[in-house]
């Protein structure tokens, strides 16, 4: 049955994702142990492991400060990148009945709902808790878009809010930009002493590369489910697939390409420019969403 497939893959991302942010830690432990074995010869292994572990206890207070910072100050770094105004139900009637009628069908807070002026088709959901919760949506998208394909972009974002994807990819960039962090300190303040440069450019290209990799790949995931509990809420993939299709053809936010990819996951599609790569693989790795070709077909076979 559809609902208990995605039950339990909700169940089983949610373990993939514990099981990718405890690898960041370990990740941390690993660069500090190579860090102290190679470039203090004189003491002993041991020595090393109980001054990794002693380094990633003192920088556990950084992290929890970082993440409450962020926290903090995330909506008004992605409203502020995305240039997004806050609507009430009579700036648009129809949209605001739209998102507050699903809401009430399942028992769901209602989300604060606001509008990008943009001449493009996008949406995306943020915020910390489904009760103070944001769903954006684009001028265009409102306009172009028939009131079946806009109930299945809003619960595709309805989705992200209530699995908690938010709050996972907040955590997440924490842990990465900490680590990032972490290593170009000791990086800076043993580089002239001890240059091994194959190590430092080894461990230095992990924290830039390896990282960013494990963001993405939830961020893909993430889609490819709340894709598909938005067919399964409205009983109707053809909306939703014809949304995706309407989407892609104009989803670019000229504005949002030059901004990180912490922004850009959040989107139903990505608001950067998809440039055509001969390297197909590595560009999808790279990007924040998986290929509308693949999302589109997992849907016609649900």
């Amino acid at each position: 049955m559809p609902i208990i497939w995605l039950q339990t893959s909700k169940t089983q991302n949610n373990l993939r994702v514990v099981f990718l942010i405890s690898l960041l830690p370990l990740l941390v432990f690993l660069c500090l142990l190579i860090f102290y074995t190679m470039t203090n010869k004189w003491i002993a292994f041991q020595e090393s492991i109980y001054m990794s572990w002693i380094t990633v206890l003192y920088s556990s207070p950084l992290i929890l400060l970082w993440l409450i910072i962020w926290i903090t100050i995330q909506k008004k770094l992605i409203f502020g990148f995305t240039w997004a105004r806050e609507i009430q139900r009579t700036d648009n009637p129809e949209i605001y009945n739209i998102v507050e009628n699903l809401c009430i069908s399942r028992g769901l807070p209602i989300p604060k709902i606001w509008i990008i002026d943009d001449d493009s088709m996008n949406a995306f959901a943020t915020w910390w808790s489904p009760k103070n919760s944001y769903i954006v949506f684009s001028k265009w998208l409102i306009e172009k878009l028939d009131k079946r394909e806009i109930e299945a972009v809003a619960w595709h974002e309805l989705t992200h809010i209530m699995n908690w994807d938010v709050k996972t990819m907040v955590i997440t960039n924490v842990f990465i930009w900490i680590i990032w962090t972490i290593w170009y300190i000791l990086m800076r303040t043993r580089w002239k002493k001890n240059p091994l440069p194959l190590l430092w450019l080894f461990l230095y290209l992990l924290s830039l590369i390896l990282l960013p990799l494990i963001n993405l790949a939830i961020s893909r995931k993430k889609e490819f489910l709340a894709d598909a509990w938005s067919v399964e809420l409205t009983k109707d993939k053809d909306s939703m697939i014809k949304a995706l299709q309407k989407i892609s053809t104009d989803a670019r936010i000229e504005y949002i390409d030059w901004k990180s990819s912490t922004v850009s996951s959040m989107f139903i599609y990505s608001p950067k420019s998809n440039t055509k790569s001969a390297f197909s693989f590595i560009s999808n790795m790279m990007s924040t969403h998986p290929p509308i070709e693949e999302r589109i077909e997992l849907l016609q076979k649900y």
